[in-house]
């Protein structure tokens, strides 16, 4: 690290964690910085000599060589689509490269055979047909070996991952094949799944086929492409949910199969689904929301529907039902900003029903929706027992007939299961009777259990 070396100095303070600096001098002990924003100097220590260093073996804390900047006609020319090309790979230089790139709308950068995806937080216009069809035949000649090996390639794209798949799978040896989508919360997983398998679905889709593609009028016979994709906003509907970072997040792990013959059409597709959060079921903090069916439900409802449901607008004191109801207003029952509810419902029934559900289906799956809702709404008060013990009464028995009418249960029971624990030792039945804050426990954990159950369902 000579004087006039461009490096990267971590900062803990500001927004940017790592500063761009310039080497000044440097010791035995220490090197000295300035950095390129405001032509401040400081120091940092060296490290140890047993420390990997740069090419002298020399070291210092928090400081990394940065990269030469690329000419416009280099990155015309596509240098910086993948990382691995950079002389230094480190975090800094990772993450100079990603936000230079994403500066200049491309969200999507390799680093060898991973490709790394930047949420814009916006509609760009990257997965229209003709670019699916660019991607495609790009993918086609190379596993043909007839494209021109001069030529430029396409970019980095989520459509690159999924046709190499599709292409390694088509290959001599058969393989099947896993892509696996990663990331924080908000960081893009869920579109970013349904666009690999709309690629997926495209390459396997046999249009000359008995089956007439596009048929998205109800009654009418869907492809098993777009049954395949119609699944997704079912999923959405009961897995997903605002935070305070996604506004559809998914907050469950699902594992996608799709099963293609030997001649590459899609044969159909399997999703299996584990870690549901359904702690969200009976709590969650200001300025989210729980699952989306639930106020898909509550605002897109019909009158007809308000009335087999039991939602009576009358009762909620002129709060929006929404906001009325225990498991729906926790949070304040925010809007989403990209669709309303009500479309979302109607989005939803349409899936079910190009999934092949049947209207009785469909109405007991709602139905137990909005029962677990009126189940939220059960309250306990204090009365004493026999014995002078503190147990649980409900407050309201005609909420719980309510609950019980639409999870299709006998009323009796359901209270029973509600302020009553009930131990089988020896074969002897012991029935405890719970206090009010232990009624309200079994309430919830009652209903994140028949949640869970009809979401495996």
């Amino acid at each position: 690290m000579e004087a006039g070396t461009k490096v990267w100095a971590f900062e803990e303070s500001g927004d940017d964690p790592w500063i761009l600096s310039e080497v000044v001098n440097r010791t035995d002990s220490e090197i000295q910085l300035k950095k390129a924003d405001d032509g401040s100097v400081f120091s940092r220590p060296r490290l140890a000599a047993n420390a990997s260093g740069d090419g002298d073996g020399v070291k210092y804390e928090g400081v990394e060589l940065a990269n030469p900047p690329l000419s416009e006609a280099e990155k015309a020319e596509g240098m910086d689509n993948d990382m691995i090309s950079l002389p230094h790979l480190h975090e800094p230089a990772i993450l100079h490269a990603v936000s230079e790139r994403y500066s200049e709308g491309k969200i999507y950068t390799w680093t060898g055979p991973v490709l790394i995806a930047v949420n814009p937080f916006q509609r760009l216009p990257l997965y229209t047909r003709e670019i699916l069809e660019s991607y495609r035949q790009e993918g086609l000649l190379r596993s043909q070996n007839l494209g021109d090996s001069n030529a430029k390639r396409l970019g980095p794209h989520v459509y690159s991952i999924a046709d190499r798949s599709y292409r390694q799978m088509m290959s001599e040896k058969r393989k099947s094949q896993s892509i696996l989508i990663s990331g924080e919360s908000g960081a893009g997983k869920t579109e970013t799944t349904k666009i690999v398998m709309l690629y997926l679905t495209t390459l396997g889709s046999n249009t000359s086929g008995s089956e007439e593609a596009g048929g998205n009028a109800e009654g009418e016979k869907l492809s098993i492409m777009e049954r395949v994709l119609q699944s997704n906003p079912i999923l959405e509907a009961f897995g997903n949910a605002k935070t305070l970072r996604n506004d559809n997040s998914s907050r469950f792990g699902k594992f996608i199969e799709l099963g293609f013959n030997r001649a590459g059409v899609l044969q159909g597709a399997k999703v299996q689904t584990y870690l549901l959060e359904k702690v969200r079921l009976g709590f969650h903090a200001s300025g989210e929301r729980n699952y989306h069916i639930f106020y898909q439900l509550l605002r897109g409802a019909s009158e007809e529907q308000h009335q087999k449901y039991c939602f009576h607008d009358g009762i909620t004191g002129g709060l929006e039902l929404a906001n009325f109801f225990h498991y729906t207003g926790q949070g304040g029952a925010p809007q989403l900003r990209e669709f309303t509810d009500e479309s979302g419902l109607k989005m939803t029934l349409k899936s079910m029903r190009s999934m092949g559900w049947s209207d009785d289906k469909i109405d007991q799956v709602l139905s137990i929706v909005a029962g677990i809702l009126h189940l939220g709404q059960v309250s306990f008060e204090s009365k004493m027992s026999d014995g002078g013990q503190e147990i649980a009464s409900i407050t309201d028995e005609k909420t719980v007939a309510d609950a019980a009418k639409l999870l299709g249960v006998d009323l009796q029971k359901l209270i029973t299961a509600l302020t009553v624990r009930i131990m089988i030792t020896r074969g002897d039945e012991i029935r405890i009777e719970l206090t009010p804050d232990k009624a309200q426990d079994a309430r919830d954990a009652l209903a994140k259990t028949v949640y869970g159950a009809m979401f495996l369902w």
